[in-house]
């Protein structure tokens, strides 16, 4: 890669995720004593210079001679000559499951590291199926799921494994997001919308993909964690806990999957929820779910659910982009119930010195900022691009397909993410 005249290119560095994720490159690349080259990737011209010069307005730095490739998902040859120019490709263009994995097998004939922000299971793990052993070949990383979905949860089991100091059996997570001076409205943009519908349209696919990507099972540890009832009261907070349906309890099964198989870690039991305020907002949820289950599940019912994004999300979600005051605004603070027992590390394949009684030790960490959705997600993923250029060594060795807190359990990722706003704290009791 030492002939390429980037660092990093930013591809759909026009739509709204992506114009973030310019200012956080913009900011990154060059603190800490990092000089880092970076460009802009997309199918139009004009936007991209478009979406350059409405940053140069919000940050007042000159981004006028920032590299601008064109590079089309549909045109194969653009997409290997956009990677071959970069070390790592940051990919903002979703929804993945259509537009991702041309991007994957063009960085895989070039050579080239990736990162994305995609919350979608069936792409993620269909692309660790397809492409792994072709990734380690090439000597690459490639890591998806590096935004507000799923670097705080993920890397947020890491940081409770490495500050438990005993034997970790499970944790409960619960978000809970809030809305702070302004007036609330919707929270994401249409992207996330149309991802989530086609996901949960094809979540049959999902359990196909994972018979072939875990042959075998991993071993049931006691005391299982079972899931709550769908609605619960918990004493974390004063709301309502209901299932989480993000791709977080999906993509750190991955982690703990491989930290077993690679590392002799015990694998943590999770189960994800999160935290409504009200009674009525809960039945509100309810629901909305339940017409959207029953929509997705046919063509014209998706038609209808793609068409009018509002009206059957009660707002959270519109084909306009949520206002940046309300985005700054907005704060989440993701709450890890760890269970386990006091004592030496065991082993997990040391079957006979497992603990058999009731976990006697609770550790609650937490973890907390703001703007999720968006600024967070472009931070995040803005540092594991940079972390695998700065850090190779620290990543699991010879490349592959990866989820985060598989690639990054090593590294000062947890570290620079407390540097760059989120705060992660640990105490023993709620």
């Amino acid at each position: 890669m030492a002939s390429r005249t980037l660092d990093i290119i930013l591809f759909g560095a026009s739509g709204y995720t992506g114009k973030y994720c310019i200012k956080e490159i913009h900011r990154l690349t060059k603190g800490n004593g990092r000089f880092l080259t970076w460009g802009v990737a997309g199918r139009s011209e004009t936007k991209l210079r478009a979406a350059l010069s409405e940053c140069q307005k919000q940050i007042g730095d000159d981004l006028s001679k920032i590299p601008v490739v064109i590079a089309d998902i549909e045109d194969d040859y653009s997409l290997r000559q956009m990677t071959a120019q970069s070390r790592i490709i940051i990919n903002c263009c979703g929804p993945f499951r259509f537009y991702g994995e041309p991007l994957i097998k063009a960085c895989i004939e070039t050579g080239t590291h990736q990162v994305d922000v995609t919350g979608e299971p069936q792409y993620m793990e269909d692309i660790q199926l397809k492409y792994h052993k072709a990734a380690q070949e090439k000597g690459i990383y490639i890591v998806s799921s590096c935004g507000y979905d799923c670097i705080p949860a993920d890397l947020g089991v890491v940081f409770m494994q490495k500050n438990f100091k005993g034997i970790l059996n499970s944790i409960e997570t619960y978000l809970h997001v809030t809305n702070e001076g302004v007036k609330a409205g919707p929270h994401f943009n249409y992207a996330t919308w149309e991802s989530l519908v086609h996901s949960i349209a094809n979540a049959k696919d999902l359990a196909h993909i994972r018979r072939k990507l875990y042959p075998t099972s991993l071993p049931r540890f006691k005391p299982q964690l079972k899931a709550k009832p769908s609605i619960h009261k918990t004493n974390i907070g004063n709301g309502w806990a209901v299932p989480f349906l993000g791709a977080d309890r999906s993509v750190i099964y991955r982690t703990q999957r491989h930290l077993y198989e690679n590392e002799s870690l015990r694998p943590v039991q999770v189960q994800t929820y999160e935290m409504v305020d009200s009674l009525f907002t809960v039945i509100a949820m309810a629901f909305y779910g339940s017409l959207f289950k029953f929509l997705v599940k046919y063509k014209f019912g998706r038609s209808l659910l793609l068409k009018n994004p509002a009206l059957f999300s009660a707002g959270m979600f519109t084909r306009g982009s949520p206002s940046e005051q309300q985005m700054k605004n907005t704060k989440f603070c993701l709450t890890f119930h760890g269970k386990g027992w006091d004592g030496e590390f065991v082993k997990p394949e040391d079957e006979q010195n497992q603990p058999l009684s009731p976990p006697n030790k609770t550790v609650v960490g937490y973890i907390t900022g703001y703007d999720p959705a968006y600024g967070v997600t472009a931070m995040t993923v803005t540092l594991a691009a940079i972390i695998i250029l700065t850090e190779t060594e620290k990543l699991p060795k010879g490349g592959g397909v990866y989820s985060p807190g598989a690639a990054y359990a090593k590294t000062s990722l947890i570290e620079q993410l407390q540097s760059n706003g989120l705060v992660y704290k640990i105490k023993s009791k709620l």
